[in-house]
């Protein structure tokens, strides 16, 4: 037995592995099948023969190659498609080097806490648990229930072994991560104080009446002079102290279609049509030029969400018939009208998308090296104007906290080792991979550690001035009606006699509503407190509280099982980061090898 969803036409030779996996993708065999069947795109190598480095561990090219070869294998799938565009690589590229930094890392780990999953374990899973995607298949139903026998047959039928190998491998992938999450849940057990006190702080609601003392108590704006900034400043210049800044600057050498490109993936739609024409089969046509490959069968879509070009070829088509190839945003195709119900159509088609042509690629890789030679020899700005490229600032590099964030390129990690002992004027000369095309930096200023100074920071060194002037104001007036307040006034009086003073009533769901709202002092001080009870001075830096608590009730919003596992998945959670968190990585790969 097969599923309809499972067929495919095979033309060429396939290697289909089987159950031939041990737990942890860089110990597996696949790992070494993989490695021997790469592609040898991508294949860059440091002065050390490697293509990067995690922590100590040195990944070779074999290492990266078949995360390239695994990676490629698994977009394909994912995405439905049976060949790759240019940008498609670079999405595989980027997706292969962060899998293999995250197994590196992994691998790590399962090895120290002896995590491991066997064949037997596996093979039992897929017995009783199906795949997703398989679990409401009309063919493996019988009475309107899922029958397990019919699944075992699908399971042990040769047509479906590559199916079947994939989950596998996904479940080989996943399975000893999922064990070292419930160990790592396990591990941690809650007490009794623990969940009393988060259960009282959760399953409390107090109202509370509170005089603020703020900005509106000032009877005038505070202005200090100068020279008491200036003093402060050099009392505090600690806090005005800048870490190292490196300024980049990019040019990007575009990679776009051309014309030859269109041309190409028309001729592919043309013979894809002639073949149709000739009697074939649209699904066996659709095996053998369509760029996506998935279900055979048509699925029922709103005409709403089809775009304008397939809508119109679609609404002219009578059931059964095929369009002849059209143009669309995504590329060339061909539909078949299965079936029209009021404003939804079924339909099937062949894409043919227009990718770019290796020649393109050729041409931008020959514009990226004669740029670069030419900008180390000469002037960055000069250079990009002899190109027709722009300048583009990215984000300033801090020490610290150096990063690329914002720019999609396929490795930010080795540009900013670079940058780091870059000097200014300095161009690097390994360019990047992006979405656009390929991006060339430039250091342009490195800006040194050291206290910034006073002019610049004048405007906050006031504020702060200003502020510790507004707070002891703020605390005088609070000490003065805390000491009204003992005396016997209510809250209400002296907000009354003090129109600077704002009375604030106020509803808080539990503590964490309360920290939310109010901050963790004045939350702090209500946890305390029961009805008629007082507390303050609260001091915050934006003012200062005297809180009353009108009303405390208890309401059973969290149940103790419910908080015990709660905090254990946080607790997990913190640890597994931990334990997981990457090393100092190293790129050495060559964006224009691939």
């Amino acid at each position: 037995m097969m599923l309809s969803d499972m067929r495919k036409r095979v033309r060429v030779v396939m290697v289909v592995v089987a159950v031939a996996f041990i737990a942890g993708f860089l110990m597996s065999e696949v790992w070494r099948m993989l490695a021997n069947r790469g592609s040898g795109r991508g294949r860059t190598q440091d002065t050390h023969g490697y293509v990067g480095q995690v922590g100590k561990h040195n990944i070779t090219p074999e290492e990266y190659q078949a995360a390239v070869s695994y990676t490629t294998d698994k977009y394909k799938g994912d995405n439905h498609l049976r060949d790759l565009s240019s940008e498609d690589y670079q999405a595989v590229g980027q997706q292969a080097w962060r899998f293999l930094l995250s197994e590196i890392t992994w691998a790590k780990v399962l090895k120290a806490e002896n995590v491991r999953v066997t064949q037997d374990e596996v093979v039992e899973i897929i017995k009783s648990n199906p795949p997703e995607d398989i679990r409401n298949k009309p063919e493996l139903m019988t009475d309107g229930k899922f029958d397990q026998e019919k699944y075992l047959k699908i399971i042990n039928a040769p047509e479906n072994r590559a199916y079947f190998s994939k989950y596998f491998r996904d479940l080989m992938d996943m399975l000893p991560k999922e064990k070292f999450r419930i160990d790592v849940i396990n591990a941690y057990r809650v007490t009794n104080r623990e969940t009393e006190d988060a259960l009282a702080a959760a399953n409390t609601k107090w109202k509370t009446t509170s005089l603020y003392f703020g900005p509106n108590v000032m009877k005038e704006k505070v202005e200090p002079p100068e020279a008491e900034v200036r003093a402060w400043y050099e009392a505090h210049k600690d806090d005005y102290r800048s870490k190292e800044t490196r300024l980049l600057r990019y040019v990007i050498v575009p990679l776009g279609l051309t014309k030859d490109d269109s041309v190409g993936a028309k001729e592919t739609i043309d013979r894809a049509y002639d073949q149709l024409v000739k009697g074939e089969t649209f699904n066996l046509t659709m095996l053998d030029y369509s760029d996506i490959e998935g279900e055979t069968l048509s699925v029922m879509i709103p005409r709403s969400q089809l775009d304008k070009p397939t809508d119109t070829l679609v609404g002219k088509l009578k059931p059964g018939a095929f369009s002849p190839p059209f143009l669309a945003g995504y590329g060339w195709q061909i539909v078949l009208l299965d079936s029209a119900k009021k404003d939804s159509v079924s339909f099937r088609r062949i894409l043919v998308r227009v990718q770019i042509g290796t020649e393109a690629v050729a041409t931008a890789r020959d514009s990226v090296r004669s740029f670069i030679d030419k900008a180390i020899a000469g002037k960055f700005d000069t250079v990009a104007v002899q190109f027709g490229l722009p300048v583009t600032a990215a984000r300033p590099l801090v020490a610290g906290q150096e990063n690329l964030a914002g720019l999609n390129i396929e490795s930010p990690a080795q540009v900013v080792e670079w940058a780091k002992k870059a000097k200014p004027g300095q161009v690097f000369d390994k360019p990047q991979r992006g979405a656009q095309g390929y991006f060339v930096f430039e250091m342009a200023e490195v800006k040194p550690a050291g206290i910034q100074e006073f002019e610049k920071v004048k405007m906050a060194a006031s504020w702060r001035v200003r502020q510790e002037k507004e707070k002891q104001v703020w605390l005088a007036k609070s000490k003065e009606a805390l000491d009204a307040i003992k005396a016997g006034k209510s809250f209400e009086q002296y907000a009354q006699e003090n129109p600077g003073v704002e009375l604030q009533p106020e509803e808080f769901a539990g503590l964490l509503d309360c920290r939310r709202k109010k901050g963790p002092e004045f939350a702090g001080a209500v946890a305390a407190l029961n009805p008629g009870e007082k507390d303050g001075v609260i001091v915050t830096n934006w003012g200062a509280f005297i809180v009353r608590c009108d009303e405390r009730t208890a309401t059973p919003t969290l149940e103790p099982a419910a908080y015990a596992e709660q905090r254990k998945q946080q607790v997990a959670q913190d640890l597994m980061q931990e334990m997981l968190k990457q090393p100092e990585t190293k790129d050495y790969r060559d964006a224009l090898a691939y």
